[in-house]
């Protein structure tokens, strides 16, 4: 290596989510694409994501649980699947990404069978986080995915026919 040029070294992936979480942007190598009518938009991946990378954050207004339950109470129906209620330090708190405000992490879609990435909860600036991270290598053109987890969400809910 030549004298005074030094190689940047590459952040851990929770040193990055902080990265990304101060700076309140998106990292390269994801877009959002619509999908279909029933299903909406969704975060597909651009390059090579390895097991343990960041993907992105899930963005939006840091509520409280009463805060949480007072907007769900006057949000349509379409709205309310932005709502991300979590546990931290004992308290139930809740993000709401309601607000298009162009971040990718509103967009990953559900996937409770065979999901790519977990969403974990990290302190930057004291202030709780939600970030996804890959739980597996990711290709370019696949969909981002993670379990949304226990709930009795409409899209999981089958429909037998007899005939």
């Amino acid at each position: 290596m030549a004298e005074g040029v030094r190689r940047r070294r590459k952040l851990k992936p929770v040193e990055e989510a902080i990265q990304f979480s101060l700076e309140q942007k998106d990292k390269n190598g994801l877009e959002g694409r619509f999908i279909s009518h029933l299903k909406g938009r969704g975060v597909f991946s651009c390059t090579d994501f390895e097991k343990g990378d960041f993907l992105l954050e899930y963005r939006g207004d840091l509520i409280s649980k009463e805060e949480c339950e007072r907007r769900q109470r006057i949000y349509h129906d379409a709205l309310k699947v932005f709502m991300f209620e979590f546990r931290y330090n004992g308290k139930l708190l809740c993000v709401d990404a309601a607000r298009d405000d162009g971040s990718l992490g509103r967009l990953v879609n559900d996937d409770h069978i065979n999901p790519n990435s977990r969403m974990k909860t990290i302190r930057v600036d004291g202030k709780p986080h939600l970030c996804l991270f890959a739980t597996r290598s990711i290709c370019p053109g696949e969909e981002i995915t993670y379990d949304y987890g226990d709930s009795e969400w409409p899209w999981r809910c089958t429909t037998l026919s007899v005939g």
